[in-house]
């Protein structure tokens, strides 16, 4: 446990970090320094290649936590597995290539002449596919042992580093904006390169041709792979079917808002990242275990603790909205996103509400059911975002991501109730969601100053403030209460 709690930790401060840069690129070097559209154009890259990586992985992601404690103690399957899973995804990424290549034409066709410039640098997007699909491999491989600091910080902190360092070149006119795009595919490619050589390290692995021991498990891996492609293609396409439809149907410079607003919605999520990467190994040993009670008690406590985070994050964000935006360069650019922050912010808190259900069902005997639950939802994302966009516009991508998302967790809610008799909700579920709202309708009577900096630190002490008294008072967390009077008391502790 001690080892579980170290890289919790230490996940925790990585992914912060992360947060702080992205906030850097994001909303204050992006927005001074790139036009909407070309902001627009860097997401979509991204974007597509994120979207294709459930295809190209063969669901490596899953499979690999699935399986790995069957094979742990036996060297010879440990590398087998690892040989089976590389040639599976080698195999996919050539096959998905081949045929975005063939139908390129058609899918040109879907996106506004607005957007057709994205079709230019095809080829980046190939690239840092390649990449990201060797390093879902090498992060399967590590989270399975419990090791997710270097990961993370490949993922999040080093690649958006690098990405700032460009963006700086590019404001002082050492490269031009094409050259930024083009290192794109070197800031994925530092990253996996750390990943692997440190895997490496870790277990002297083998990539092996000849897989005797495994043969009798292929058919059972295969058949698992198939629908945890299905699952994380569904899952990734919710993620970012909104920003693909958007540069689809209103173009790039409307992406590049959209994406800006998103992001600072997104950061209420960050917290799950963490609690989620440590929490499968463990869940796919107590489910190899039959441990249930365990599991519904990591469940509720995950929940609870989650939604405390999310609530307070989401609190200090829309209250400070309109100085947030105040702050960011060319904020008249960015202005008309403000409202897609209120939105995404609310489905993210949903996500935070619902704990790990969504891996608790992948990471179980009924996991073909998160696959039917994942394409209906992914085929009800597509279908609100064509009838909700062009309605709304960016907005209307906000809503049918918000609506997507809670019908999918009540789905699920409703299926680990009935099939594993548990819920994440419990009465303290009710009085976190009171106190958020009492906490907010204090901050709206705080008085506003003139200078939006001193605004942002006046607010957030006072509601940080009153949002821990309240934390405390209620005694909504033991394991926060214990803390807190360590800090109160430190003599007593």
């Amino acid at each position: 446990m001690g080892k579980v709690l170290k890289q919790s930790f230490w996940t925790t401060i990585i992914i912060y970090l992360g947060v702080l840069l992205g906030f850097i690129n994001s909303l204050i070097l992006f927005p001074n320094y790139l036009s909407t559209e070309q902001i627009g154009l860097i997401r979509q890259i991204i974007s597509a290649s994120s979207i294709l990586i459930p295809l190209t992985t063969f669901g490596v992601s899953a499979t690999y936590l699935k399986f790995y404690p069957n094979f742990k103690n036996d060297n010879r399957l440990k590398n087998e597995f690892l040989s089976i899973q590389f040639f599976f995804i080698i195999i996919s990424f050539v096959i998905i290539c081949s045929l975005l290549i063939l139908f390129s034409d058609n899918i040109k066709y879907l996106f506004t002449e607005k957007s057709q410039i994205f079709f230019n640098y095809y080829h980046i997007v190939f690239s840092i596919l390649l990449i990201m699909t060797l390093s879902t491999l090498f992060e399967a491989y590590l989270r399975a042992r419990y090791d997710i600091i270097l990961t993370n910080f490949s993922n999040g902190v080093l690649n958006r580093f690098l990405t700032l360092i460009s963006v700086i070149l590019l404001s002082f006119s050492i490269i031009t904006f094409e050259k930024l795009l083009l290192f794109q595919a070197p800031i994925y490619l530092l990253g996996l390169l750390l990943i692997f050589f440190y895997s490496y390290k870790k277990e002297n692995f083998s990539i092996l041709f000849r897989l005797n021991k495994i043969k009798k498990y292929v058919n059972e891996i295969t058949n698992y792979s198939i629908f945890s492609i299905l699952n994380s293609f569904g899952n990734i396409l919710v993620m970012n079917v909104d920003i693909l439809m958007v540069t689809a149907l209103l173009g790039l410079s409307e992406t590049g808002i959209y994406t800006t607003a998103f992001y600072i919605g997104l950061m209420i999520a960050i917290p799950r990242r963490a609690i989620a990467q440590i929490s499968i190994p463990i869940i796919s040993e107590n489910i190899k275990e039959n441990n249930f009670n365990k599991i519904e008690k990591n469940y509720k406590l995950v929940s609870l603790h989650l939604l405390l985070i999310g609530v307070f994050i989401y609190l200090l964000i829309i209250i400070n909205l309109n100085d947030i935006f105040y702050l960011i360069p060319n904020s008249q650019n960015f202005i008309s996103g403000k409202n897609v922050v209120y939105i995404i912010g609310l489905a993210k808190l949903v996500t935070m509400a619902f704990s790990f259900n969504g891996e608790l069902i992948m990471m179980s005997k009924y996991f073909k059911f998160n696959v039917i639950t994942i394409l209906i939802l992914a085929t009800l994302s597509i279908i609100l975002n064509y009838l909700l966009i062009p309605n709304f516009g960016m907005i209307g991508a906000a809503y049918a991501s918000l609506i997507s998302i809670l019908i999918f967790n009540l789905i699920k809610l409703i299926f680990i109730k009935i099939k594993m008799k548990i819920l994440p909700f419990s009465n303290k579920t009710i009085i976190v969601i009171f106190m958020g709202l009492l906490t907010y309708f204090l901050s709206i009577n705080i008085p506003n100053l003139e200078n939006s900096l001193i605004n942002i630190l006046l607010k957030s002490t006072l509601i940080s403030i009153f949002y821990i008294i309240l934390i405390y008072k209620f005694k909504i967390s033991p394991e926060l209460n214990r803390i807190l009077n360590r800090i109160i008391s430190p003599q007593k502790s």
